[in-house]
């Protein structure tokens, strides 16, 4: 049974969920400074413990350290994730009951987001026909005659995005959640071991998760600005909606924080805040 809201009600549940990524944000910047601290912690002798020998046991420690609390923050980076889809549901003047029904009956988050991305862009470009209020009908590839070849390749790289950098990350949150931190078994009971999990965990630190976190915020601007400025509305130059003037940038964001993830450097991070802590040090003393 479709539930049916106020507007008043509609208002307040966008508000509660954001509030709840205030406080996700709040998680997350304290988790990536804590990971940044202990790379700047030290030794009883004043040593910056990274920058010491690899097999050493405090190092080994710290190191240790550093994957759990990086774990941690993979795993509210995607709560941020789940979030935010949710709090898209209750975006002003978006989405009619049925719509956000359908939505929220949605099990699997990937489901969630595709399905969105589908929704919004029907809505943009007026592609709901009576009593297909859900776009269970459909077809955006064969929309080129009617709204172009960019619209309709921008909207199959926008689910090349959900495919290739949004579940990546809802798979490694189902593997941290089951408490599977180091090592990673086969879904759905975890009954064996994958190498190939184990693998994309291992790749998991600070800086993917940040780039991740960012790619998430992109893409959700790209559907406000695609859903709240109609085809037949608002034109930013008379020509483009925000959605289609900015299209451009967003996804040169996304292409960057992607490209960080491919060579996260990591190594390279940590030495850089461990040696600037190790300066401090040294011009203080």
């Amino acid at each position: 049974m479709c539930i049916i809201m106020t507007t008043q009600e509609i208002t307040d549940y966008f508000h509660f969920h954001n509030a709840n990524m205030k406080s996700l944000k709040i998680g997350f910047d304290q988790v990536h400074n804590q990971i940044k601290s202990l790379l700047r912690s030290t030794n009883k002798n004043g040593d910056i413990i990274y920058l010491l020998a690899p097999n050493d046991p405090i190092k080994i420690e710290l190191l240790e350290k550093e994957v759990a609390l990086s774990r941690i923050l993979s795993g509210i980076q995607v709560s941020w994730a789940e979030e935010s889809i949710k709090r898209l549901f209750y975006e002003g003047n978006l989405f009619t009951d049925g719509q956000r029904d359908h939505l929220l009956n949605k099990k699997a988050l990937d489901q969630k987001w595709y399905e969105s991305l589908l929704l919004v862009f029907s809505i943009a470009y007026d592609l709901i026909t009576p009593g297909d209020e859900l776009c269970r009908t459909v077809k955006v590839k064969s929309q080129k005659r009617n709204l172009g070849n960019d619209l309709v390749n921008q909207y199959a790289e926008m689910r090349k995005v959900i495919l290739e950098h949004l579940i990546p990350s809802f798979n490694i949150r189902n593997k941290v959640q089951h408490g599977e931190w180091k090592f990673a078994f086969e879904p759905p009971i975890s009954d064996v071991f994958s190498q190939d999990l184990t693998f994309s965990l291992g790749r998991e630190n600070i800086v993917t998760t940040t780039a991740r976190f960012h790619i998430v915020n992109t893409f959700y601007t790209m559907l406000v600005d695609m859903g709240r400025f109609k085809s037949n509305a608002f034109k930013i130059d008379s020509i483009q909606t925000p959605f289609e003037y900015f299209y451009s940038r967003y996804m040169a964001k996304i292409i960057h924080q992607v490209k960080i993830i491919q060579n996260p450097h990591i190594d390279q991070f940590r030495t850089k805040i461990a040696q600037s802590a190790s300066r401090a040090t040294l011009h203080m003393s």
